[in-house]
């Protein structure tokens, strides 16, 4: 259990250490720009529990599909290439901010039930 400090000053407690946490935010901006945003949500966020995937929501301004995928592949690539997430299994729900994109439920509940990194 890591306690974090969030620019807002709030408190939180996950099971994401400062290092993963400057890991994962160095790579989407490199893959989705700097203006992307990253939530921690699911498991990872429940101290009572074991193991679990990290799930991570990502918020970008690309508007080309092929560019998102293309994003979202490296960006797992370039996790697992890292001591900090090597083997471990991480799902991307990544919402584009473009005009056309649909809001899913599954971007609600990540922003309401998750942590902004």
């Amino acid at each position: 259990m890591y306690i974090i400090i969030l620019q807002t000053g709030a408190l939180f407690s996950m099971r994401l250490s400062p290092r993963q946490i400057n890991t994962l935010k160095s790579a989407v901006s490199r893959h989705f720009g700097p203006g992307a945003r990253v939530w921690l949500f699911g498991s990872r966020l429940d101290d009572g529990r074991r193991g679990g995937d990290y799930d991570f929501y990502l918020e970008t301004e690309l508007t080309n599909p092929d560019q998102i995928l293309d994003g979202k592949i490296h960006l797992l690539a370039d996790l697992h290439a890292t001591p900090e997430f090597e083997d471990e299994k991480i799902d991307v729900v990544i919402r584009p901010l473009a005009s056309w994109s649909t809001e899913l439920p599954i971007y609600r509940i990540a922003r309401q039930e998750g942590i902004a990194l």
